[in-house]
């Protein structure tokens, strides 16, 4: 973040290096990756040779990747090992590994063959091999995997920890529950402020610069779906003329079409960020959202049919455009929020950075149409 950049502009290399070897692995080589080529060779200069090797490992991956993500403190003794020889290793490593969790077994060529808890540790004889009270571990992840699906591993396994292994099965890390409530966090600011149509970097690092960056791109996009929109209502002004005070209701229509949509949209690309909207699921989910869009549809239309009667008495076919264009305006929004992100979806693009722009524009000049549309039929 920003407080470690300035914190690493006012270091030394040597104080950086010193700093590093300090930290555990995740952290430090988090450090790194945040120096250019240069900074990076110089601090790793002053790093002690029986470090060196494995930060150099560690910032080969990336960071959004279990092998950005892990620690390789770690103990991790072998199934053929006596409990006595576990416990003496334990012992030895207790101040580099901090947290301990649990004890992972390995055979003798470092292959992961699952893990020992603590209690089974101590209960058990100090004669008794630890293969005899090693259990299967739930889940283990390859070091490419990405930090967000091993976020819903821990969270649907119920996991304290998860070891972190290569392509032949070899233990090289493990990543800690506290590490994935920063990802979670992470993943959760970034698909807030995507829908919003801005860019997480505003939060870590604010600038003007950024904001603008991150935003223009987007207000654009919904300004013309505005402008798309007016210049529907203008072409048949006509119409709107027609339907006496029609104009002052509109505000009423298209908001409730904008918020249907919203609400459908944040919904689904929560859902989706999730995993709770599977393949499968699609029909489903959507029949779900139309059917709650058509009841919330169905109660607006009802409502503003009954106030612009009370109010505009002897305009009844303003009632009528009013109610049966409100009701349009919400199914369709309701609609759009949650067929657009699934589509999103499935064309591989995000769906919390693109669905607001689309839904907002879309939902603006389709609910303008609708507007025109109503009143001709009426009138």
């Amino acid at each position: 973040g920003e407080e470690r950049d300035e914190l690493i502009d006012a270091l030394e290399p040597v104080e950086t290096a010193r700093l590093v070897t300090e930290m555990k692995s995740d952290d430090d080589a988090d450090m790194l990756l945040d120096l250019d080529e240069d900074e990076k060779a110089e601090v790793l200069r002053h790093v002690p040779a029986e470090d060196r090797e494995e930060l150099q490992r560690l910032t080969q991956y990336s960071e959004d990747t279990a092998g950005g993500i892990m620690q390789t403190e770690l103990v991790a003794v072998r199934s053929d090992q006596t409990v006595r020889a576990a416990v003496e290793e334990i012992r030895r490593t207790r101040d580099e590994v901090g947290e301990l969790h649990e004890i992972f077994v390995v055979d003798p060529e470092g292959r992961l063959k699952g893990w020992v808890k603590e209690r089974a540790l101590i209960l058990a004889e100090d004669d008794d091999h630890i293969a005899s009270i090693t259990r299967p571990v739930p889940k283990s992840v390859p070091v490419g995997m990405d930090q967000e699906d091993i976020a819903d591993l821990v969270r649907d396994y119920d996991l304290s920890s998860v070891p972190v292994v290569d392509e032949e099965a070899r233990l090289l890390g493990r990543i800690l529950v506290d590490d994935i409530v920063d990802v979670l966090m992470e993943e959760a600011t970034e698909d807030i402020t995507r829908l919003g149509g801005t860019d997480p970097e505003e939060i870590y690092e604010p600038s003007i610069r950024r904001a603008l960056r991150s935003r223009t791109p987007w207000l654009v996009i919904a300004f013309f779906g505005t402008v798309a929109a007016s210049l529907v209502i203008a072409a048949a002004e006509d119409v709107l003329i027609g339907a006496g005070s029609l104009l002052a209701f509109l505000p009423v229509i298209m908001g409730m079409g904008g918020g249907s949509s919203t609400q459908a949209a944040t919904v689904t690309v929560r859902s989706l960020a999730l995993g709770r909207i599977r393949p499968g699921q699609v029909l489903p989910v959507v029949r779900r959202e139309a059917l709650t869009g058509f009841l919330v549809a169905l109660g607006t239309g009802v409502v503003l049919w009954v106030v612009v009667t009370i109010t505009q008495r002897g305009e009844p076919a303003t009632a009528w455009i009013a109610a049966l264009s409100v009701f349009g305006t919400v199914c369709i929004g309701t609609t759009l929020g949650v067929i657009v992100p699934l589509v999103l979806e499935k064309l591989g693009a995000d769906p919390a950075v693109a669905t607001s722009p689309f839904v907002t524009t879309m939902n603006d000049v389709l609910g303008a149409t609708v507007i025109i549309v109503t009143g001709l039929l009426i009138l």
